[in-house]
C-alpha cells in the first residue's frame, strides 16, 4: 500500500513567529469581545435603535436644515426632539463603548473606546449646553452619526470574528487526535502533543495529516 512519510513538527515549534501572533491575535479578539461585553446580536440591536432615532435627530437639526435649505415642521417639543433622543442614542448605544473605555483606562490601556467615548462626551456637553442657551452648537446629529458609524463597525467586526472562529473551529475538527509514529521499532500510535521536531509520521491513502512536515517518501498529499 502507498504511503508518504512526513517529518511532522507542530505548528508552534515549525512557525513558532506565527504561533505566537496567532495566539497573540485570538487573545486581543476575546479579550475585545469580553472589553465591550457585548454579542454580535446586541450590537446589531443597538445600530437598528439607534440608527431609527438618528433620522429625526438629523431631519430636525437646524444646521442640517441650513446646508439643505429645508424648513421641519413645528411641531410642540419639536425644538427638543434632537436632545431628547441624542441623549437616548448615547446612553443606549453609546454605553458599549463607554463601559469600553472605563476598562481601558482602568487598565491603563487607552484605545479606540476611549476616543469614541470622548468624542461623544464632548459632543453631549456642547451639545446640551447648547440647549440650556449657553451657547449656539448644534452637534446632536453629529453624536447620533458617530454612535451609529461605531456601532456598524463594532457590529461587522464582531460578526466577521464570530464567523472566522466557527471556521477555526471546525478546521480544528478536521485534525486526528493521533498520529501514525515511525520508530526503530516500528509504527506506533500517539497523542498529537506527543509528536516531537524531527519525528517520522506514516500517513496512510485516506488518512487526514496530523502535523506540518516534509513529505520524505511517497507522492505530495
Amino acid at each position: 500500500m502507498n504511503h508518504s512519510d512526513s517529518n511532522a513538527k507542530p505548528f508552534n515549534e515549525c512557525c513558532p513567529d506565527e504561533a505566537r501572533e496567532y495566539s497573540t491575535n485570538v487573545r486581543e479578539h476575546s479579550g475585545h469581545a469580553r472589553h465591550t461585553g457585548n454579542s454580535v446580536a446586541v450590537f446589531r440591536d443597538k445600530f437598528w435603535l439607534s440608527l431609527a432615532l438618528t433620522f429625526p435627530v438629523v431631519f430636525w437639526s437646524d444646521e442640517v436644515q441650513r446646508w439643505l435649505g429645508y424648513h421641519a415642521r413645528s411641531v410642540p417639543g419639536s425644538r427638543l426632539i434632537p436632545a431628547i433622543l441624542g441623549s437616548i442614542v448615547l446612553v443606549y448605544g453609546g454605553s458599549a463603548f463607554i463601559q469600553g473605555a472605563w476598562r481601558e483606562l482602568s487598565g491603563r490601556q487607552p484605545g479606540m473606546m476611549t476616543l469614541v467615548s470622548l468624542a461623544s462626551a464632548v459632543a453631549f456637553i456642547a451639545s446640551f449646553a447648547s440647549a440650556l442657551g449657553v451657547f449656539e452648537v448644534d452637534v446632536w446629529w453629529e453624536l447620533t452619526t458617530l454612535i451609529c458609524v461605531m456601532l456598524l463597525g463594532h457590529w461587522l467586526e464582531m460578526k466577521a470574528i464570530a464567523q472566522a472562529q466557527s471556521a477555526l473551529g471546525a478546521l480544528a475538527a478536521l485534525r486526528p487526535d493521533s498520529a501514525q509514529r515511525v520508530t526503530e521499532l516500528g509504527v506506533e500510535k500517539v497523542p498529537l502533543a506527543k509528536l516531537l521536531v524531527g519525528d517520522v509520521v506514516l500517513v496512510r491513502p485516506g488518512s487526514r495529516v496530523a502535523a506540518d512536515g516534509t513529505v520524505l517518501e511517497g507522492p505530495p498529499m
